[in-house]
């Protein structure tokens, strides 16, 4: 099951992402269910008056009234793509309410949102028309005064979006409260009490408390658990992850945001990479979001139990109860604001512990960005191509007189230097190329560009070491040609391998801090090894001449230089562990 599991995500999430750029011709997804915010690379609502008129034929509904709607475009406006749902105009104002009965077939659907039949109304083409009419049946229950929201999509780059209309009840209820989030008030976060009376989720991994970026402190309440979730931002959202893997796929959020003075927090799920909205139903209270000293905070109460709907398959629920462990994941980022209590979570950093969390404990849990077969591969990759490709490269360049005529196995020792730091670099690549793919189940569109280089780059390695097995003699007339070839090749790939390093510090998952450290030993690593290099070439051409005229041999000098190189990127290659581990 796990392994089918892993399929599905990776090609939901290749459909996503292709959506994600392209749009949605087929029709709105699940996502937008709560939003009706069309997906479109990034892209804006406009704020001008929607060149469309709306017609609702009745004034008022009674329970399982059909209530008829026409959109129609003004001066013959066309558009491609719809969106209608109805909520509640107060009180829980997220349950999408009746169920849409008629409509063009050949150009609309009925789309079943969370737990509701045909409640929502979306596009199934790109098809442009100038009208389209509607037929939507009121709930059984009279639910008070409603709200029909629109969204009407011109084109892949204008489309307008919270478009409302009024749907008042003939006869009027009273409004069934809802609990209220708290806004500008202080939440205290002790982290002395972390490992005490609180269980604490702490990140970077050597943070203590006031200087963490992110973090969660929690306490069992009984039948309920307390949460109080932070991150370094003032502006955009926080939210937790409960999953019975370190995979994203299948887990249980509560996010929290912020933007524009407006608060949030949503109940959701998220089938692989980005969230799908539920109803919270009250489930969730308590409920308190701050900017405090530059960071976003957040503190809520949730229910042992909850459970969400499969987006996948909605005739399915998925039950999270927090007597059982979980593993945690803490996503923050930016967002969208598409309406006054609506905002479209944007997927930026996260970070996850390697153990599954007890919430009954006061344990204190350490945050990685990373998971565990992540970092041995990263860790991998960077011993590989900062200190033996780069010692490889060096003593086949210059250092082939520093040895002098002395042998070691029938060859050379610059050679069989040259041959091991090349052969164990290869070795090491081609392990930590193993363990990525055993960690994502194969090819995944999730590491973007990293992935096709890195493949590129295992490709080349293998080539250039079985290229070395094939070396002509001294005396071959091939063997300028193999010796030209060889270099040229290792220089790609010592090249690809910086560019590797440097994409994977910026894959959008890895938080910004991270990211910026890795990008900075990164660049410190390329600087040294271009520095080093020109250095060492411009002593060759001197010593050239110098030998020339003195004949000598200056091998002393060159095992100096040896071993300040190999010091040299030793400390660069303790510092890029930092930016793997520490983080």
């Amino acid at each position: 099951m796990s392994h089918i599991k892993e399929c599905l995500v990776k090609l939901y999430g290749i459909i996503c992402c292709y959506q994600l750029v392209s749009g949605y011709a087929a029709g709105p997804p699940f996502s937008t269910c709560l939003t009706l915010f069309p997906k479109h690379d990034g892209l804006e609502a406009q704020t001008t008056e929607p060149p469309y008129t709306i017609h609702i034929q009745e004034t008022y509904y009674i329970p399982e009234q059909d209530i008829h709607i026409t959109v129609r475009g003004k001066n013959d406006r066309k558009f491609m793509g719809l969106q209608i749902a109805v909520h509640r105009d107060k009180g829980d104002t997220e349950e999408l309410m009746g169920e849409f009965t008629s409509f063009p077939s050949d150009k609309l659907k009925a789309i079943n949102c969370i737990d509701g039949k045909k409640n929502m109304i979306g596009h199934k083409n790109s098809e442009i028309v100038k009208e389209t009419n509607i037929t939507w049946k009121a709930p059984s229950v009279n639910q008070g005064n409603l709200t029909i929201h629109f969204s009407i999509v011109e084109n892949f780059d204008n489309f307008w979006q919270n478009i409302l209309r009024p749907l008042p009840s003939k006869v009027d209820i009273p409004v069934v409260p809802v609990k209220q989030i708290s806004k500008h008030k202080n939440i205290n976060v002790d982290f002395d009490e972390c490992g005490n009376s609180l269980g604490c989720i702490l990140y970077p991994s050597y943070c203590t408390g006031d200087n963490c970026y992110a973090g969660a402190a929690f306490k069992d309440e009984g039948n309920r658990t307390r949460f109080k979730t932070f991150v370094g931002i003032n502006e955009g959202y926080i939210s937790l992850g409960f999953s019975d893997d370190r995979l994203m796929g299948d887990d249980h959020t509560i996010s929290c945001t912020y933007k524009d003075d407006h608060y949030t927090i949503q109940h959701g799920y998220n089938p692989l990479y980005f969230n799908y909205r539920q109803y919270k139903k009250d489930e969730i209270d308590d409920m308190t979001v701050s900017v405090q000293d530059g960071k976003l905070y957040c503190e809520f109460t949730r229910p042992k139990y909850m459970s969400v709907v499969n987006m996948m398959n909605p005739s399915e629920r998925l039950e999270f109860d927090l007597n059982n462990d979980y593993y945690v994941m803490i996503a923050w980022g930016y967002l969208h604001r598409v309406a006054f209590d609506v905002v479209l979570i944007l997927l930026a950093s996260w970070c996850q512990q390697n153990l599954k969390v007890n919430f009954k404990s006061t344990i204190i849990y350490r945050g990685s960005a990373l998971p565990g077969l992540t970092q041995i591969h990263a860790l991998l990759m960077i011993v590989a191509w900062i200190l033996f490709t780069g010692v490889a490269t060096i003593i086949a360049r210059y250092f082939k007189s520093s040895f002098g005529e002395k042998m070691a196995f029938g060859a050379k020792i610059w050679f069989q230097t040259h041959r091991a730091a090349a052969v164990i670099s290869a070795l090491i690549t081609a392990i930590s190329f193993i363990i990525i793919f055993v960690k994502v189940d194969g090819f995944t569109e999730v590491a973007e560009a990293h992935a096709y280089v890195g493949i590129v780059l295992m490709a080349i390695t293998t080539l250039q070491v079985f290229g070395g097995l094939l070396r002509p003699g001294p005396d071959s007339k091939l063997r300028p040609l193999f010796n030209w070839g060889h270099w040229l090749m290792g220089k790609t790939a010592h090249i690809l391998a910086a560019v590797s390093i440097f994409l994977a510090f910026t894959i959008k998952l890895i938080p910004k801090t991270q990211s910026t450290f890795g990008v900075v030993i990164a660049s410190v690593w390329v600087v040294c090894q271009v520095l080093w290099e020109l250095f060492y070439e411009l002593r060759r051409r001197r010593r050239e001449s110098q030998e020339k005229k003195e004949n000598s041999s200056l091998q002393k000098a060159d095992m100096i230089l040896l071993v300040v190189y190999v010091v040299n990127m030793l400390i660069v290659l303790a510092v890029s562990i930092m930016a793997i581990y520490f983080f």
